[in-house]
């Protein structure tokens, strides 16, 4: 016999007669109950979830009628048993299944209803490591996976947003369940279940680390849909991550409409930038245009953090996104609203701040829970030709004692640092990437290039075009350069030394380093070894 789907239907159509409900989230439960008892099919149920239909006037058989055994072990054993995932796995199609079925007595399960013991909640809550322990489901993944595997058969449902579509589906077709559906309802069932095994994963690695990053699960829930992706005519979704190590780096819209594909990116690349400023503890400004920085600087208060930030490149800046590991109060707002700008990213906001921002009708206000912390160690993904790249964060610690001084005139303590500086602003460039700047703020950047020596004259142009006002000798004393690759050739550093620049920094490892320190001991340049490349494709 030839069946599309279903038990001896060759339409697709299962009639739905039996189901079994086992739900931690009893949201809509009674819903679900009303819409089943309208069509008189039988539930079957666990403990927790029978006792509250029957309290609420639904009939429902415990699992142990079937097996006729009870629940142990405290409940971490109910449903585990052959009476129970017999009903729900046999093969519909296959006359030897379905024989075996009728002799040891059993009846077909057509319907699961299943969700899984809040294990996300109680992680969050920071539960003692017990309580979180027990609410790793077992029994509950089985049955999703049983019934979502034979989905030519049987519905599952794993999402109490689901319940209104079975309705209409046996509206439609007499309480009957076709195919499509069975199927769509069974990939949300095993996506459910990867991101919840992938949740565990995480949580039992919190304290340690998996050297095999292609055991890894990469995956989410969605968090909402976007408006489009990077162009108009492309689809787009937010997926929230299902990492721990990610709970306390969410954000929150406070004001605007909402977040495109590109804001999101920029906000994420404005977040990296800050948080691998934040050992500073002082105020720090981020501006971000195209998943570019345009202008960083550190401060000791906020208002000139920002505008130092402005000043690298406003050209640039205008129609950007503005971010600030600090409170925005009134007159920081006053600064930033006197230029057009996208979003505004920050800790937190004043009320009068909000208000100030209220005059400008398209501007987006966005508040990151975590924005003074450290920079999260997370594998990054990246999809290329025939499937996904992942890769562990470019995340390292950088001590300026650990540098190699390679020329023989030595950067002073402070030219030193403003170098710690700027390497830490350039892995943040899109490659070939240089960064020009002093004293704590950036002048001048060079993204995205494939040459290096056209980034170095970018940068150099970007810094001379913002900085005309201040001579040459103040140039000259503080001006230093980072790039995020080794210089193969010494074109790059002669320019530099032309356009003021004595003070480099850049991971080593050419060929021609010789060559290259030799040039820069020629130009007088001091030059400072990182052995780390910081390449950002």
């Amino acid at each position: 016999m030839d069946f599309k789907g279903g038990f001896g239907l060759k339409d697709g159509y299962v009639k739905i007669k039996r189901a079994l409900v086992s739900v931690s989230n009893k949201s809509k439960l009674l819903d679900l109950a009303n819409i089943l008892s309208k069509r008189k099919i039988e539930i079957i149920s666990t403990g927790g979830t029978s006792r509250f239909l029957i309290k609420n006037g639904y009939e429902a058989k415990e699992v142990s009628d079937l097996t006729g055994f009870p629940e142990i072990l405290n409940g971490r054993v109910k449903t585990l048993h052959p009476g129970i995932h017999a009903p729900i796995l046999f093969d519909r199609q296959d006359a030897g299944s379905v024989k075996e079925i009728k002799k040891r007595g059993l009846r077909p399960i057509d319907l699961v209803v299943v969700n899984l013991y809040p294990f996300e909640e109680k992680v969050k809550d920071k539960n003692i490591e017990k309580e979180i322990i027990e609410n790793i489901d077992i029994g509950g993944v089985a049955l999703i996976r049983a019934a979502a595997k034979n989905f030519n058969s049987v519905t599952v449902l794993t999402d109490v947003n689901d319940y209104r579509k079975i309705e209409d589906e046996f509206n439609e077709n007499n309480g009957r369940v076709g195919l499509d559906l069975r199927r769509v309802l069974a990939g949300k069932a095993f996506i459910e279940t990867a991101y919840y095994d992938g949740l565990i994963g995480e949580w039992m690695l919190k304290n340690g680390d998996m050297d095999d990053i292609s055991k890894r699960v990469v995956g989410g829930k969605v968090g909402f849909n976007l408006k489009y992706g990077e162009n108009p005519h492309q689809k787009a979704t937010y997926v929230r991550s299902c990492l721990p190590s990610d709970e306390n780096n969410d954000f929150s819209l406070v004001r605007g409409e909402s977040l495109s594909f590109n804001n999101l990116m920029d906000i994420t690349a404005a977040y990296k930038v800050l948080s691998e400023l934040n050992l500073y503890d002082k105020p720090a400004s981020a501006i971000i245009k195209h998943n570019n920085p345009c202008g960083v600087a550190i401060s000791d208060n906020a208002p000139d953090a920002y505008l130092n930030a402005l000043n690298c490149d406003s050209v640039s800046a205008f129609g950007g996104i503005v971010s600030i590991n600090r409170r925005v109060d009134e007159k920081l707002a006053k600064k930033i609203s006197s230029t057009f700008t996208e979003i505004v990213c920050a800790s937190d906001f004043d009320p009068e701040a909000l208000n100030v921002f209220s005059a400008k009708k398209n501007l987006k206000v966005v508040k990151i829970k975590n924005f003074n912390g450290k920079l999260v160690n997370r594998d990054e993904l990246k999809s290329v030709i025939g499937g996904n790249l992942i890769q562990t964060a470019d995340i390292f610690s950088y001590n300026t004692a650990n540098f190699k001084i390679v020329t023989k005139a030595k950067p002073t303590k402070s030219e030193l640092e403003n170098l710690l500086f700027l390497w830490k602003i350039v892995k943040h460039v899109k490659s070939n990437a240089i960064v020009l700047g002093r004293n704590f703020h950036t002048t001048g950047f060079g993204a995205g290039q494939t040459n290096r020596v056209r980034s170095v004259k970018i940068a150099i142009q970007n810094n001379n075009d913002n900085y005309q006002e201040l001579n040459k000798k103040s140039i000259n004393e503080s001006l230093g350069l980072a790039s995020d690759a080794f210089f193969p050739f010494s074109d790059s550093l002669e320019i530099a030394a032309k356009n003021g620049v004595f003070n480099i920094i850049q991971p080593g490892g050419s060929k021609k380093d010789e060559e290259i320190i030799e040039t820069a001991n020629r130009l007088n340049q001091k030059m400072v070894f990182t052995g780390v490349r910081h390449f950002s494709h």
